[in-house]
């Protein structure tokens, strides 16, 4: 199964992307609109959040959808008399 990881990338008010040493939501210089959004993307190309103000919430999207591609646990067979008593069982036709 291939590796999915999340990218998370931060949008100014005006649509451009915000520069990567822009730390708080405050214009970074004279003329910046500010940061306003994030968006998280995973590399499968096949999924992308919705746009969140926090940073925090839109990874934790990315962690839900990296969970729902994790193959479901599967319960392990029944052990002691149950699985005895199924193995044994015998379906009467009448």
């Amino acid at each position: 199964m291939p590796r999915h990881s999340i990218t998370m990338t931060a949008y100014h008010a005006d649509g451009t992307i915000c520069p990567a040493d822009h730390h708080r939501g405050a214009p970074l210089t004279e003329g910046c609109p500010g940061r306003e959004r994030f968006l998280a993307t995973c590399t499968c190309k096949q999924w992308t959040s919705d746009p969140s103000s926090t940073k925090t919430y839109a990874a934790e999207l990315g962690r839900r959808h990296r969970a729902d591609l994790l193959p479901a646990k599967s319960t392990p067979p029944p052990k002691g008399p149950a699985a005895l008593r199924e193995l044994l069982r015998f379906d009467a036709e009448d």
